[in-house]
């Protein structure tokens, strides 16, 4: 079958023509091209770096984090592999020795000195701080550095690394050694620092003038892109292998938590995942088998591997299906990658399916080839991550366990803590600070969930370290507020699954798990955990490139670590069954570095004999390119007119005259309610179907106030309470929401009140009325109004959310159902939907990063018989308009080819249909990419 881009490597071509590493890669806020403009750039030196003293803070940066306080937002960016400084000069690690060319030689004047002395220095971190209280923002760069004075002993060969040593230990028991410092401002206290070493060693340099002279060509910009090189590498392995074997053959508990502070710190960034296979290997290989576990858990990719090896181990004790005793009988539109899927025997399968190949179908036939082995539907459990997808697989195979991975775990929750309801974080914090007012632990404990809260870096591995740590400190907490909170339950449920009891509706012995792309890593953890623990068989579906819920922390390599583990037997599906081959021609050039299609080796081709040309390429695929001035200016100036005089007109009336549906799909949902006004307008007789879900938003409004103001309600008298509750509530709506003055807001506020009031006000007389007979003392009956005030407000958040949840599900589904003319969605909604013909608004961004790629790749997927790009742009010619030139001028090239063997003109270009495209044609493509 004749494919524009079959066998293509795209992977070399687009890493090679897109990918480049750059001080960016630590932080968007570096702004500079490398040249003389921008914060950091290749002009920037030590001596020039504007330094505010003030902001200069001598310590550990180890979180990439910011904050804003009276307009001032402070970023801080860490920058080295290796950034505690307490470990670093304990005396036994090691650094590498810096290039000769990078160094400053000392020139020792003793005349009995038998060393070589070099001066060189590394960023460590940086602080970026962003001043919007003027007219304009005023950025400062605060750079902290590690300086290092390497003494090499002479007449030896310089080794590779020396030995980091304390000035109070000295250097002479080494060939090699470097003494440290930590400074923010080298150019004034380098010299300072190296003389004061020197004098200790009885040794005087005669060239120190000369380190003005070095430190003016000091390459700030250039040492930072190092840095992120190995970062963004598998050499940043090699770095913290070496400083896991630094470790001293008795590592005290001090060191060994600097140590998991490290490996944490690793979440920082993304670091490749053949790199935290080594450094998992390593750590088994340094450290007996409960210390390497426990550092394992101190990073979520670290504990992935560390399960996957404990997997591994116990591969042949999972169950696998029996042999069928008939020969099974498929339908015979099945693909055989489908097939092999579906029929294999392996306990462990993960099958990456790209876009429109099938998934839901292998799974579907997965289940009755499990049957005709001889599984009972009983002993099968489907995992879905929405609970359409869900409802799905039970209306087709009732006997069939279906729930979301998240309804499962709730479930055993719920049965091992009952009295635990399902919270808001900020609920639980609250709570925290009213129950527990004076503690540490719970002061500890707040702030870890709060980071859960706020998705700070390395958060959630910090809570499930702290929950394994206090396990029944923190049970005692949750009992005592009798709450929890999602995150909590899944945490909890990893901690103690070997003795929770565990709900007979979850039980299985044949798991399938679809759309796994979605889930979180942790989510993956766990299952890998619980598979373990009952000896089951495991079927994954799903596709790494269409990751899109990395806000709840799925990510898109968790798939690939799978894969490249070699633990699970892999399948792929790259036949795609809903879009034409010029879509998809499209979609694989264009994103065409989408890492992780390249790691899955994915390469979409359609179902379809039909020999793309350019003539129907151009007439499938539609790309609309705007240049403009600024970005924003084109959503809010230029997106309404240009879909109405010219999408409308020249596409979309076309493909509703042939009576086929178009929908719009565009990233935010500003853009889409304003694409969907002007659709309704145009179109003021056909309903335009929207699938963007409303938002909900939970309420912390009776906790909050509970802990600022209760004291306000103790000093009534019980009659007397609920009126105060409800207008202090009023009264301090400036002090308990952010969104005080929104007249939309306190309305809700208000009716929240009065609801609270309407369900709750006869069990509250009740108790003033056993308050004023004697039989309630005061004290309890103010436990007992505060308690209730805390559990309207959690069930009422649980409604909401459920009761949204519901209709946004019922909603979507009956505007599906209804196969309207215009559907009008954000991406995200659109996801694992087609469409006749689809309009994606794209921005092109030359340095377009790969989550922004892998939604584009799933807005590219969703159309059946044509596509219409609208893309702007502040570049001339962007990528996206050069490639599809690309495709074009090499189908017309192919076109001509074939016209040329019809006419038997030369027999030596000839282009049958099953080579087509392989070779030159292909090649003219990659080099496009």
């Amino acid at each position: 079958m004749p494919i524009l881009l079959d066998d293509i490597d795209l992977s070399a071509a687009a890493v090679a023509a897109q990918k480049t590493v750059d001080p960016k890669f630590f932080s968007s806020r570096l702004t500079g091209s490398g040249k003389k403009t921008g914060l950091l750039n290749e002009s920037l030196r030590p001596i020039n770096t504007a330094t505010n003293t003030a902001y200069a803070v001598d310590r550990d940066i180890e979180v990439k984090q910011s904050s804003t306080h009276h307009d001032i937002t402070t970023a801080l960016v860490p920058l080295a592999p290796i950034t505690r400084r307490s470990l670093l000069s304990g005396g036994s690690f090691t650094l590498p020795v810096p290039h000769v060319d990078d160094r400053f030689g000392l020139d020792i004047s003793t005349p009995a000195n038998v060393w070589d002395v070099h001066f060189d220095m590394t960023p460590q971190a940086l602080t970026v701080y962003e001043d919007k209280a003027g007219d304009k923002i005023r950025r400062d760069l605060v750079i902290q550095y590690r300086l290092e004075l390497y003494f090499l002993k002479q007449g030896v060969a310089e080794p590779e690394r020396a030995v980091s040593v304390s000035r109070s230990v000295g250097y002479g028991n080494h060939d090699a050694a470097v003494f440290l410092q930590w400074d923010t401002s080298p150019a004034e206290n380098a010299r300072d620092f190296i003389e004061e070493v020197l004098s200790a060693a009885g040794l005087s340099a005669a060239n120190l003038d000369k380190l003005a002279d070095w430190m003016d060509e000091y390459p700030i910009y250039e040492s930072i892109t190092r840095l992120a090189q190995i970062w963004d590498s598998e050499a940043i392995s090699d770095t913290v292998c070496q400083y896991v074997q630094d470790m001293p053959a008795s590592p005290t508990e001090e060191q060994l938590n600097m140590l998991a502070v490290q490996l944490r710190y690793l979440e920082n960034y993304n670091v490749p995942l053949e790199a935290y296979r080594r450094i998992h290997q390593q750590l088994d290989t340094t450290f007996s088998a409960p210390i390497a576990a426990k550092l394992s858990k101190q990073n979520l990719s670290l504990l992935m591997n560390h399960t996957l090896d404990h997997l591994d181990r116990m591969k042949g004790q999972l169950i696998t299906p029996p042999q069928p005793t008939t020969a099974p009988v498929f339908p015979p539109h099945l693909s055989k990658q489908q097939l092999d899927a579906l029929s294999t025997h392996e306990p462990l399968v993960m099958t990456q399916a790209g876009a429109g190949t099938g998934k839901s179908t292998v799974i579907l036939e997965r289940i009755k080839y499990l049957e005709t082995c001889g599984v009972p539907a009983s002993d099968i459990t489907v995992l879905s991550f929405t609970n359409a997808a869900a409802d799905n697989i039970t209306e087709k195979n009732p006997n069939v366990g279906s729930m979301t991975i998240a309804k499962m775990i709730i479930d055993i929750y719920s049965m091992n803590h009952p009295t635990h309801k399902v919270s808001a974080i900020d609920t639980i914090i609250n709570s925290i600070d009213i129950f527990y007012p004076n503690s540490q632990f719970a002061a500890t404990f707040r702030h870890r969930l709060l980071e859960v809260d706020q998705n700070k870096t390395g958060a959630f591995t910090a809570l499930n370290t702290f929950v394994e740590n206090h396990f029944d400190e923190v049970i005692a907490l949750l009992d005592r507020i009798e709450q929890t909170s999602l995150e909590l339950q899944i945490i909890i449920c990893y901690q103690k699954i070997d003795d929770m009891s565990e709900p007979a509706h979850v039980q299985s012995k044949y798991l399938i798990i679809d759309e796994v792309q979605d889930n979180s890593v942790f989510e993956f953890i766990y299952v890998l955990k619980y598979i373990t623990k009952h000896a089951q068989s495991l079927f994954i579906v799903g596709d790494a490139s269409q990751t899109l819920y990395e806000f709840r922390s799925a990510n898109p390599r968790a798939l690939n670590t799978l894969e490249g583990s070699g633990v699970f037997a892999t399948f792929r599906l790259t036949t795609n069954y809903r879009s034409n081959q010029e879509i998809l021609d499209f979609a694989n050039v264009v994103l065409g570095g989408l890492e992780t299609n390249q790691f899955a080796n994915i390469q979409l081709q359609a179902n379809s004999l039909a020999v793309p040309t350019a003539d129907s390429f151009q007439e499938k695929v539609t790309l609309d390119y705007h240049e403009v001035a600024r970005l924003t200016g084109f959503i809010a100036n230029d997106l309404q007119p240009i879909v109405r005089n010219t999408v409308i007109p020249e596409y979309v009336q076309a493909c509703l005259d042939r009576g086929e549906q178009v929908a719009f799909l565009a990233y935010a949902r500003r853009e889409v309610a304003l694409i969907q006004e002007v659709l309704e307008k145009a179109y003021p007789n056909k309903h335009v179907a929207s699938l963007v879900s409303d938002r909900v938003y939970a309420t912390d409004i009776f906790s909050k106030y509970i802990k600022f103001f209760w004291n306000d309600v103790l000093q009534v008298q019980p009659a007397n309470a609920s009126f105060v509750v409800s207008q202090g509530i009023k009264d301090n709506m400036g002090k308990l929401t952010k969104n005080a003055g929104n007249a939309n807001v306190e309305k809700a506020i208000l009716r929240t009140i009065s609801e609270w009031w309407v369900e709750n006000s006869a069990a509250i007389n009740g108790w003033v009325a056993l308050c004023n007979q004697g039989s309630l003392p005061a004290n309890v009956f103010f436990d007992r109004l505060r308690d209730n005030l805390l559990s309207f407000e959690i069930m009422r958040n649980q409604q909401k959310l459920n009761v949204n949840k519901q209709k946004n599900q019922e909603r979507k589904r009956k505007n599906l159902e209804s196969k309207a003319d215009l559907v009008v969605s954000t991406i995200h909604g659109a996801k694992g939907l087609e469409f006749d013909n689809v309009v994606v608004l794209y921005k092109e961004d030359a340095k377009m990063t790969q989550d922004t790629k892998r939604m584009f790749y799933v807005a590219f997927t969703r159309a059946m018989k044509s596509q219409y790009v609208l893309s702007y742009g502040t570049a001339k010619n962007p990528p996206i308009q050069s490639s599809y030139e690309q495709i074009v001028n090499a189908l017309t090239e192919r076109d001509e080819k074939n016209a040329q063997r019809v006419a038997g003109i030369d027999p030596i270009l000839l282009v049958d249909d099953e080579d087509a495209g392989t070779a030159g044609d292909q090649q003219q493509v990659a080099e496009a990419v």
